[in-house]
Parts: structure tokens; sequence; C-alpha cells
């Protein structure tokens, strides 16, 4: 079981690396998001400040009015593409990252697992409890990593947000474009090197699992009694 989860694990790793990079071709690939929107709501907001002289005064502003309608038409032509290209990035941004958290969660939860296993049948055969502190051990040096691959997505989701021109922050949102750009490039590094070593520790507990199942075989050989492998689950 443990050797399947680590196969697992890495299949899991890979397509959330995977989705993380086609998400930041999208992204990167999607043209000026933020000159477009600001363009839309400069012709908009120019068509609305002509509307309220429109109405006192119908003279010399027609033609005016007129141009200002058509360029509020062309904005929102121009805005169509790079609009329907940015909801495709916060789609797959939000399935990658989602994907991501789990994988890493993954990760704590089997650690939890395979290391409370470890201390109980150490425990009940009378093995060293360096077996169990080793897979401690594991688990501690690797939950941080876990923890680094969560964050590092959830800090390039918040200035992913900050950086839409369609939410609260559109007065500044490009003020995060880059920062948003250079975080996700981070964070995917983070992430790889995060899960490099979550698969390389799974991998030595792995190891230690397999002692403690050959140590039980030995004392239940020794004592006459059937060999029935502890269960890891």
């Amino acid at each position: 079981m443990t050797l399947s989860m680590a196969r697992i694990f890495s299949i899991l790793a890979i397509i959330a690396v995977l989705l993380l990079a086609a998400n930041f071709v999208v992204g990167l690939t999607g043209g000026d998001f933020n000159a477009a929107a600001r363009k839309k709501r400069e012709a908009h907001n120019r068509l609305l400040e002509l509307e309220r002289q429109s109405r006192p005064s119908r003279n010399g502003i027609s033609l005016d009015l007129e141009q200002a309608r058509n360029d509020a038409l062309a904005a929102d032509a121009e805005f169509r593409d790079p609009r329907s290209r940015m909801s495709l990035h916060m789609l797959l941004g939000a399935a990658s990252a989602l994907v991501t958290v789990l994988v890493n969660s993954i990760t704590i939860t089997y650690f939890i697992g395979t290391s409370r296993w470890c201390k109980e049948v150490c425990e009940t055969y009378g093995l060293s409890a360096e077996l169990a502190e080793r897979s401690a051990r594991l688990k501690r040096s690797t939950f941080p990593w876990a923890l680094a691959g969560i964050s590092s997505v959830i800090l390039v989701i918040g200035l992913g947000a900050a950086a839409d021109p369609s939410g609260a922050n559109w007065p500044r949102s490009a003020q995060f474009v880059m920062p948003h750009y250079v975080a996700a490039m981070m964070g995917i590094v983070i992430v790889l090197i995060a899960f490099f070593v979550q698969i390389s520790r799974i991998a030595e507990n792995y190891a230690v699992i397999e002692q403690i199942l050959a140590e039980v075989e030995r004392i239940r050989a020794a004592k006459g009694l059937p060999i029935e492998e502890p269960t890891t689950a």
C-alpha cells in the first residue's frame, strides 16, 4: 500500500505541476487585460459624462455623443477576447490551486497515519523506538515543505485577485500584475521542490515501514505465529 501511495502521489504531483504550468502560460499569453479593462471603463465614463451633459443642452455635443457611443462599443468588442482568456485563466487557476493544495494535504495526512502506525507496531512488538522516531522525524521534516507548497499557491491566488481589474481593487490592479507574475514563477519552483522533497520522504518512510514489517515477520516466525503483516490503513 505504501509503495502504491508513493506512485499515486508522484502522479498527482505531476498533474498539479502541469496544471500550474499550463495556467501560467494561459495567463502570460492572455494579453493586457488591465489595459483593455481601463480602456473600456474610460470609454463608458466618457459616454456617461456626455449623456449627462446632453440633457440640459442638446447643442454642440451630438457628434461627440455619437463618437463616444461608438468608442464604447469598440471598447466592449476589444474587451471580450481578453475577458474570455482571463476567465479561462481564473478557472484553470482555481482548479490547479485546489489540486496542488490537495496533493500537499495528502502528504500531511499520510505521515500522520503512518508515523502513528510505526509507533504502535514498535510498541506492540517491542521493536526499537528508533524506527518509530525515524518515521516521526521524516514527518516533521516534510510538513514545512507541504505547507510551503500550500502557502505559495495561496499567495499567488491573492496577488491574482489583487491584479484583477474587474474586482474591488481595480483602481490599483495594474500595480499587482508584475508581483503576481513573479510570484507565479517562484510559486511553481517552490511547489516543484516541495513535491520532490515529499516524494523522497515518502520513499524513506517506506523503507522504515519495510524494516518494521521485516522485524515483525521475524518475531512472529520465531514464536511460531502465522505471518500476518500489520496493516498501515
